[in-house]
């Protein structure tokens, strides 16, 4: 990158009616070439060390440093007191949110020719909460939801042309994965947020389960699950890896004057990472059911715990082994440049 060369001016109407229309702003294409260019020098990541050494020896050269940001206003929304079921505007939203977030972090990898993008690290957050605090019938909800990752080319990956592949895999998942045969096919999301109307009704005096709050959450966990599926079987996934899922309830008020029932509010939040058998690798292991979704937590995790300790052990005696080699690679070819 030329640090010293004045810009020129930007088309502020135009870059602005690009990100209105889903695309991204002129200034980030302008760096994307100058990073992805003929005269690239070097690259922006957010891959730690290890990640970095242990995506180049899974046969990823890291690019540029990507990203997607979207913030969303949820307005006015249909009345749904005296209702226990799915607020689909409330849901829709925050996967329209994220859809244009994750869009966005797209076509930045798509300007790079990437293969895919490792890595991806997301936040959310509630901006403003509506009059009521519960995205109420006057709505007034404001979310924000950003994603950052790392631009690869890995051309072991398959795809479509111009179509990279996007995964929240840490680097050591992905080397982990592909030294058994597997490749990143999509990342999957899904949102739901799920309302309980009057949820402590008949339990005066009583000491037992809250059975309608409890109802709730497994229906919500089924709503996003089935739909994270289907997602999964769209993109030939073999499995679901990596699944990140929060769950949230709170109680709310009931929303008419005077009322001394209360209701709950529901989200559940489900992320993760499609797999499948990367074309013309066999498989040495017992075949598992496929779209198995799997909360085995991997990676820079802090709960991280691997059931087979056996396996994990060996997963991680070959990963110091291959970051040995890289580190061992760069100082000969240091040596080699300094001679």
């Amino acid at each position: 990158m030329s640090l010293g060369r004045a810009r020129p001016p930007l088309d502020l109407r135009e870059s602005l009616r690009r990100v209105a229309a889903g695309g991204i702003p002129l200034r980030a294409e302008e760096r994307l070439a100058e990073e992805a260019g003929e005269h690239q020098k070097l690259f922006t990541s957010d891959l730690s060390v290890s990640e970095f050494l242990l995506v180049r020896d899974a046969g990823c050269h890291p690019i540029s440093q990507v990203m997607g940001s979207c913030i969303y206003h949820i307005g006015q929304i249909p009345d749904y007191k005296g209702k226990t079921s799915e607020i689909t505007v409330i849901s829709d939203a925050y996967r329209e949110s994220r859809r244009a977030a994750l869009a966005r972090l797209y076509q930045e990898a798509a300007l790079l020719r990437a293969d895919a993008v490792v890595g991806v690290r997301m936040r959310e957050r509630m901006i403003t909460m509506g009059q009521r605090g519960k995205g109420g019938d006057d709505g007034g909800e404001v979310i924000e939801f950003t994603v950052v990752g790392t631009a690869v080319r890995a051309p072991w990956i398959t795809h479509p042309p111009n179509t990279p592949v996007i995964t929240d895999l840490t680097g050591q998942d992905l080397w982990a994965l592909a030294q058994d045969g597997f490749e990143p096919c999509a990342f999957l999301f899904e949102f739901c947020r799920y309302h309980v109307w009057h949820v402590t009704k008949d339990i005066s005096g009583m000491t037992g389960e809250l059975t309608l709050a409890s109802d709730a959450v497994r229906t919500a966990r089924d709503i996003a699950a089935n739909k994270l599926l289907a997602q999964a079987a769209k993109f030939q996934a073999d499995f679901v890896v990596g699944s990140e899922v929060s769950l949230e309830l709170r109680e709310v008020p009931c929303g008419y004057g005077g009322c001394p029932l209360d209701d709950c509010d529901i989200d559940v939040s489900w992320f993760g990472t499609g797999v499948r058998r990367i074309p013309g690798r066999t498989n040495a292991h017992l075949e598992l059911p496929p779209l198995m979704l799997s909360m085995m937590p991997l990676g820079r995790r802090a709960s991280a715990v691997i059931d087979a300790e056996d396996d994990a052990d060996e997963v991680r005696i070959a990963a110091e082994e291959a970051q040995e080699a890289a580190l061992e690679a760069d100082e000969d070819a240091s040596e080699d440049a300094g001679e």
